[in-house]
Formats: C-alpha cells, structure tokens, sequence
C-alpha cells in the first residue's frame, strides 16, 4: 500500500505493518497482555536466522539473541508508566517527552519478562525505566 493511500485512509484501515496491527492510525494491542502500574508492554525486533555471510545461526544461537535484543516497539503502558519522569520534567520545567504505544525505543538487554501473546508472538513486559531511549524514525 503506497503512502499517499495509507494516509487518505489511516482513519478506517486497519493494517499488518511490520507484525504491528493499526487501525484509525495507533498501534492496537492484540496480544491480550494488558502492563499494570509502571510497567510496558514492547515487541522486540525479529531476530535474524542468517550472518550477513548466509551462514545459518542454531536455534540456542538466535535464542541467546532474541533476549539480549535492544530495539523494539512500543505496544502498550500501563496507567502510571514514566508518571515519576512526567512529574518531574514539570517540575523542572523540561519539555520533555515520553514513549507512546507505536514508539521505536531502545530497551536494557536482558530486561523483563517475555510472555507469548494471544496472537502467539513473544511479547516481553519491562518497567518503565528499562526503556532507555528513542529509535530515530528514519532509522526504523
């Protein structure tokens, strides 16, 4: 679907784009994994079963691999995620701003706790503070 086509109809469409599922242009959560409290619901990037050289990695290779995965997209926030940041951004009068759900972030390796969704993909729940940053949107 070309740009111009997901634009005029981001508002009644809803799409698979990249394992994500939009409608009305947000990121909805399929996985029936709802983050309580400070925590947040992210979907890690896919990882590779190929090196760049075409040599297959072993299944406990890409294992080690998927749980040290740094990038991954933001799907959900429970109701106080990042309310401390928030609080004291005001209080220090930053304009500062905070991952939403659809949000590209880099995550600390190894952090939180992976459960496989409704939709059967490895969803993985991190507090908020594990998030350590914005994926450039250009980058992808």
């Amino acid at each position: 679907m070309t740009a111009d086509l997901r634009e005029k109809f981001k508002d009644s469409l809803i799409l698979m784009d990249g394992g994500l599922t939009i409608a009305n242009g947000k990121v909805v959560n399929t996985s029936g994994i709802v983050p309580f409290d400070k925590r947040c619901l992210v979907l890690h990037d896919p990882v590779e079963e190929k090196t760049a050289g075409g040599i297959i990695l072993p299944d406990q290779e890409r294992d080690k691999q998927k749980y040290a995965m740094t990038r991954a997209t933001v799907i959900a926030l429970g109701d106080m995620a990042f309310a401390e940041a928030k609080y004291d951004a005001k209080q220090f009068g930053m304009n500062a701003s905070f991952p939403e759900a659809g949000d590209r972030v880099l995550v600390g390796r190894y952090t939180g706790d992976t459960h496989k969704g409704n939709d059967g993909k490895d969803y993985t729940v991190i507090n908020d503070t594990d998030i350590i940053g914005f994926i450039d949107k250009s980058e992808g």
